[in-house]
């Protein structure tokens, strides 16, 4: 009995990185399949520990992850992603088919690093992306386009998923993580709040949360992080999303193949 134990134990640590027809995997976090866990797998933070001290992290859910940055951003980058998508706000969609929803009543503007023509913009855009991809594991062109929004008082985005499961076939792939941006300082309000974990990151400029939309063994939807944008109560918020794919985002978006 002692031995076929090991014989299993064995075979699970020996187990190859899973890879499909467009590669290797890429994961943001290490699984350990060897030790009693779900059959989703679970996170393993210790990738994170570098950052710890220079992004003033904090956990405030450890599985799923949940993770505040507070000195992710600097007061540069706050202030132009505020410049540069006020000119062009929009009234806020949701999903695929881009409709206006009384479930989201904020303005969005969509700011594509590439499309830039400022060269320094542009290289500060771009250090915000690498500095998301570094942390994370997945490369820039994972990421979709800076979504900047707005939200006056009274304006919110009801409780909704990350995860857009006609995503899950596409080329992309589906969203794997969120990075969401707090551009400012909100006088009352506005907390992205997390229901199923009785959790809310409080809008403060510079900071940043991460969160996953799906388990990491399975890449299906994990419902834990279902969150909301709450009522603005005074003030105005501006903040940003960074949406993380599985696979490359960039190069199917240019041909009309991400949704």
């Amino acid at each position: 009995m002692r031995l076929l134990l090991l014989i299993l134990v064995v075979t699970v640590l020996a187990e190859p990185e899973a890879t499909t027809s467009r590669g290797p995997e890429r994961q943001t976090f290490k699984l350990k399949l060897n030790n009693a866990s779900p059959a989703e797998g679970y996170f393993d933070l210790s990738i994170f520990s570098p950052y710890e001290s220079q992004y003033n992290i904090t956990y405030l859910s450890r599985d799923p992850p949940l993770l505040q940055l507070d000195d992710f951003l600097t007061d540069e980058e706050c202030d132009l992603l505020q410049s540069l998508a006020e000119p062009n706000l929009a009234p806020s969609t949701g999903g695929l088919d881009r409709s206006v929803t009384l479930s989201r009543t904020s303005s969005t503007a969509w700011l594509n690093t590439e499309l830039i023509e400022d060269p320094q913009h542009k290289a500060v855009l771009l250090s915000i992306e690498q500095k998301i991809a570094q942390m994370t594991g997945y490369p820039v062109e994972n990421q979709e386009h800076f979504q900047v929004l707005r939200y006056e008082p009274g304006q919110y985005y009801r409780a909704h998923h990350d995860y857009l499961w006609e995503q899950a076939n596409m080329p992309c792939g589906p969203r794997v993580a969120t990075f969401f941006l707090y551009l400012n300082d909100v006088e009352e309000g506005g907390g992205t709040s997390f229901p199923q974990l009785n959790v809310t990151v409080w809008p403060k400029r510079r900071r940043a949360a991460l969160w996953y939309n799906v388990y990491p063994k399975t890449n299906q939807q994990d419902h834990r992080t279902l969150h909301s944008a709450d009522d603005v109560i005074k003030g105005i918020k501006w903040g940003a999303n960074k949406w993380i794919h599985l696979y490359d985002f960039v190069t199917p978006w240019r041909v009309g193949q991400t949704g």
